[in-house]
């Protein structure tokens, strides 16, 4: 019979300094690992305040990799960003306050599976050594410092799972017009997340992705074509309301005129800089793309800014 263990990986400690750091994972079929980030309120000057994406941002690379190969491989917001937009999994944190010198704990999951608790779809079992995670971190940054960190996983024992998901990143510095960013064949692929430095905004926006087509072998699969401004609506197509976009609230300055005043709760201001293309999107791989026999899986982008954009492709690896 199945059984659930959760354990605390690593500890509560202060991270001293800027690095790369290395932690041990569990050996038992591992579901879920639960990266605890508590800084501290930089803010002295109330507009420093970083929400939740932001703080993420104090991963510069998370890394689970097993005989030091890549299972995931992503930046800490890259992470957040696919939690909410394939996992559906809504930002959260303790102690959201903006009070300076406040203590704040962001957690931010790292899936190795379809879904949490999954037990055919999750890391399966290891030897002590084999599954580290590897943490590039920034301990202070505008509107935190501070950084403690602590580690969780959620193990699964007794079981044999049959598959897990490898979330790798390409990155790639667009030019106006074609472009095309390759990613790996081989395996079947459940999704791509895009992130674009310019989201779509502004009189006339020219975001770094323009409109979106899906190769697989100079042919086109799941996305003929789609724009970006459509994309990043579709997790509204899965029942997902942007629950945790900026909102602001106004009030009458005594007569004077109208102010406005910008809530602590907004989780975040930037998911517009980022879209899914979603290739499993009843959750039973219907629709997977089964790249098994494929030589080349491109996205192609007819970029409408020249800057930074990435992909962070979703595959299946049978264990």
């Amino acid at each position: 019979m199945p059984k659930l263990l959760h354990s605390i990986a690593v500890p509560e400690t202060l991270v001293g300094a800027d690095g790369l750091f290395t932690f041990d994972l569990a050996v038992n079929p591992l579901s879920v690992v639960l990266i605890n980030l508590r800084p501290l309120n930089d803010t002295g000057t109330l507009s420093n305040y970083q929400n939740y994406l932001r703080i993420c941002q104090a991963i510069n690379r998370a890394s689970i990799l097993y005989l030091g190969q890549n299972v995931l491989s992503m930046r800490g917001e890259d992470i957040a960003a696919m939690n909410w937009l394939r996992h559906g999994i809504c930002p959260w944190e303790a102690n959201s306050d903006n009070v300076n010198d406040e203590r704040r704990c962001v957690v931010l999951p790292l899936f190795l599976g379809k879904q949490p608790y999954d037990l055919v779809s999750c890391f399966p079992a290891t030897k002590r050594g084999e599954l580290v995670l590897e943490l590039d971190l920034d301990i202070a940054d505008t509107g935190y410092d501070g950084l403690r960190l602590s580690i969780d996983t959620k193990e699964i024992l007794g079981i044999s799972p049959k598959e897990y998901e490898k979330k790798t990143t390409v990155t790639q510095t667009m030019a106006v017009g074609t472009n095309d960013v390759d990613l790996q064949p081989r395996n079947k692929c459940r999704g791509v997340l895009l992130f674009g430095t310019t989201g779509f905004g502004g009189a006339a926006p020219a975001p770094t992705w323009g409109r979106v087509r899906c190769l697989v072998d100079n042919t086109e699969q799941a996305y003929a074509a789609i724009d970006w401004e459509t994309l990043i609506m579709e997790p509204a197509l899965w029942g997902r309301v942007p629950t945790f976009i900026e909102h602001k609230h106004t009030l009458n300055a005594a007569g004077a005129g109208v102010e406005e005043t910008t809530s602590v709760f907004d989780i975040d201001d930037n998911w517009t800089n980022y879209a899914f293309l979603d290739f499993d999107p009843t959750r039973d791989d219907t629709f997977s793309l089964d790249l098994s026999s494929a030589t080349r899986f491109q996205i192609r982008n007819e970029a409408e800014a020249a800057d930074a954009a990435r992909a962070m492709q979703i595959e299946v690896i049978k264990v």
